[in-house]
């Protein structure tokens, strides 16, 4: 045999054993996982356990996930109080595939957006949403995690403001596209100034906002002719804030960049720079805000195929092969013998390691297929 099939071999001893052991590590956290996901639900019984084990190992082969990303979101949304949790976690595992965000992100998303605009926990309404948040990404070139990060920042300013889940997604993405901001930062800064359009005292972004800040904001708003308030009903009422940002959209761009009306608007917020050039670059840019509320609104079915795309990429295949792997080592016995099925392989993992130089390739590969064909029996 040549040095170079000796390596080849070694290669192949090598890469079964990886892989074996990346199993066995998955499959133990995934058994943990489902202990916690029981004490979170008391009511789930064992066969209910196996169902989600096997949803678990379908998605993660579906969309190229790991198996532990959808166990993860199934267990945080149990601990909230979701009663489809199950179904809340797949639309998270699409959302991860989709847009190639974080597990914790993802969660974080869909919790923000659902706690805030009070979706009641609505896979049809979060599923609308994330078309549409998808779509801006997909168009605009706005990074869906700075997207999450920034809803997650502002979500509930944004609905006590009076804002949907369309305007502040899209504000949000026209926001990012046109500052360079952080996600976090956009959406506080986003939520800075829709305090002041709703003329509300108290802390945004980590820094306070006085009385008489909201009445200089007020006063500049009057000065490029636009008000905050508005007769309704036969009351005066505080307009809605992206009524009130439009307006102040056409009389800002009619007027110079160092016109006394512009810098005196933006000098409201003092030495925050992030603040003023999100207000500017809004103003500046509100035709590309409403252009993004059309192409929110036209997203349908826009997270599924990212999703089926980012599926069929070479990382993608690579994670599917990897679920249908571990789904075939979990295989090796049922749920309660594989904590001790898992102990022998990894045992059996760390003697081929050792014995593996001295015994070399070929032996290695016979002990390999020994070990493994009498821990099969075993189960």
């Amino acid at each position: 045999m040549n040095i170079e099939n000796l390596f080849t071999i070694d290669s192949a001893v090598d890469t079964i054993t990886d892989k074996t052991r990346q199993a066995v590590t998955e499959l133990k956290e995934m058994d943990a996982l489902l202990s916690e996901i029981q004490k979170a639900d008391r009511s789930l019984s064992r066969s209910d356990l196996d169902r989600i084990a096997q949803n678990a190992f379908d998605l993660a082969a579906k969309y190229g996930r790991n198996v532990t990303d959808y166990l993860h979101t199934v267990l945080e949304a149990s601990r909230a109080g979701y009663k489809n949790a199950e179904e809340i976690a797949a639309l998270s595992l699409t959302l991860q595939s989709a847009c190639d965000i974080s597990e914790e992100l993802a969660g974080q998303y869909l919790m923000a957006a659902d706690k805030a605009f009070q979706l009641n926990g609505s896979v049809e309404e979060l599923s609308r949403t994330l078309d549409g948040a998808c779509t801006l990404s997909d168009r605009h070139a706005v990074s869906m995690t700075e997207l999450a990060e920034g809803l997650s920042a502002v979500s509930s300013q944004a609905a006590a403001s009076g804002l949907d889940l369309r305007e502040t997604t899209s504000a949000l993405a026209a926001l990012l596209s046109v500052t360079g901001q952080s996600g976090a930062e956009t959406g506080n800064a986003f939520g800075y100034i829709l305090m002041y359009l709703q003329q509300i005292t108290g802390e945004a972004g980590g820094k306070e906002i006085p009385a008489e800040a909201l009445e200089r904001f007020r006063n500049a708003c009057t000065g490029l002719g636009v008000s905050l308030q508005e007769m309704k009903n036969g009351a005066m009422q505080l307009k809605e804030p992206m009524q009130v940002l439009r307006e102040l959209s056409e009389a800002y761009v009619s007027l110079a960049e160092t016109d006394a009306g512009r810098t005196g608007l933006l000098d409201v917020f003092g030495t925050d720079s992030s603040q003023a050039e999100a207000l500017d670059g809004l103003l500046k840019n509100f035709g590309l805000y409403e252009e993004m509320l059309q192409d929110y609104a036209g997203g349908t079915g826009t997270l599924a195929a990212e999703a089926a795309k980012a599926a069929d990429t070479w990382e993608g295949s690579l994670n599917r092969l990897s679920a249908v792997w571990n789904e075939t080592v979990n295989h090796v016995a049922d749920s309660k013998e594989i904590i001790s099925v898992m102990d022998s392989l990894n045992s059996l993992l760390t003697v081929i390691d050792k014995l593996s130089e001295a015994a070399g390739s070929l032996n290695t590969i016979a002990i390999l297929g020994g070990g493994l064909l009498g821990a099969k029996n075993l189960g």
